[in-house]
């Protein structure tokens, strides 16, 4: 009996309106039959299927499995080799807890591990975001302390770092720090033929490196600031303001901006942002009957306009 045939005894998905435009309602249901016999192949007991992700109760403690990046991987893939993607994702996921209890006891050890993933602000980590070590660098999103570690991101929480006797912001200074410069791949373009814009590709941390520019990519610093965009986890643009006429730019960016955050895997945000001084403000947006309008921040044009 073939996949399709098992299939068609199941019950059928409905297609979250996340993955709209992405992949069909049979797509996804594919998907979810595959990622249900994983489970079941690996004995690990599947307490909710909710919009997006599995629920697995491993040792009484609840894991969520969100498909978010993996329908992205599976949508840019032929679907001959769909079963070998889910399995090898979810193979992943395979829990340590011994090896991350002896982190949590050791900083010096763990430290090396530690980096930063932007999220926006509406990532559901099954849980209160305020059990989490995290904080706010990108309006509308959240930076959030992990560790990776056995190819897997683990989300640090904040009763797992009492033993390391650290604050907050000494971990976030040492995970930035550890950001793999190495491993992201930055190419210069050039938009409108006058706009300089330097492109940051990566699987992981192209946004992430946004918050290191003043140490990794000063070149992206122009007389006002910094233009970013962070659509994903391992796509960041970075433009150096230098004149006024941003929003030309940004009319430019934004159909690519959007698909990236649309299509590939990580998604974080479409907002676009303004860097000064080390402070991160939003562009602000309000919706018209002609679309999104995005505007200058007020600070932004006071600082022009004192300069030109």
């Amino acid at each position: 009996m073939g996949l399709f045939d098992i299939f068609k005894k199941q019950k059928k998905f409905d297609l979250p309106e996340m993955y709209n435009g992405i992949i069909s309602k049979d797509e996804y249901n594919i998907i979810m039959e595959i990622s249900i016999k994983y489970h079941n192949d690996n004995e690990l007991i599947i307490s909710k299927i909710d919009e997006g992700e599995i629920v697995t109760d491993i040792d009484g403690d609840e894991q969520h499995r969100y498909l978010d990046n993996l329908v992205r991987v599976l949508a840019s893939n032929d679907k001959t080799i769909w079963n070998e993607l889910i399995y090898e994702h979810f193979d992943k996921l395979k829990p340590n807890p011994s090896a991350l209890k002896y982190l949590y006891k050791d900083y010096e050890y763990a430290s090396q591990f530690l980096r930063v993933l932007l999220k926006e602000d509406t990532f559901n980590l099954g849980d209160n975001v305020e059990n989490y070590v995290h904080r706010i660098d990108f309006p509308k999103t959240n930076t959030f302390l992990i560790l990776e570690f056995e190819g897997q991101f683990h989300f640090v929480r904040k009763d797992e770092i009492i033993e390391w006797d650290k604050t907050e912001n000494d971990l976030f200074e040492c995970a930035i720090q550890n950001l793999p410069e190495d491993e992201i791949e930055v190419k210069e373009y050039e938009f409108g033929e006058k706009f300089t814009v330097f492109i940051f590709f990566s699987g992981d941390y192209s946004a992430s490196l946004m918050l290191d520019l003043r140490n990794r990519a000063n070149y992206t610093i122009g007389k006002f600031g910094t233009l970013i965009a962070i659509p994903t986890k391992g796509t960041a643009y970075a433009h150096p303001i230098d004149t006024s006429n941003i929003l030309e730019l940004i009319e430019i960016l934004d159909p690519t901006i959007e698909k990236f955050y649309n299509e590939d895997p990580g998604n974080v945000t479409t907002n676009f942002y303004w860097n000064y001084d080390d402070k991160i403000q939003i562009f602000p947006t309000e919706q018209s009957e002609n679309g999104i309008l995005i505007s200058i921040p007020k600070d932004l044009i006071n600082l022009i306009n004192e300069t030109e």
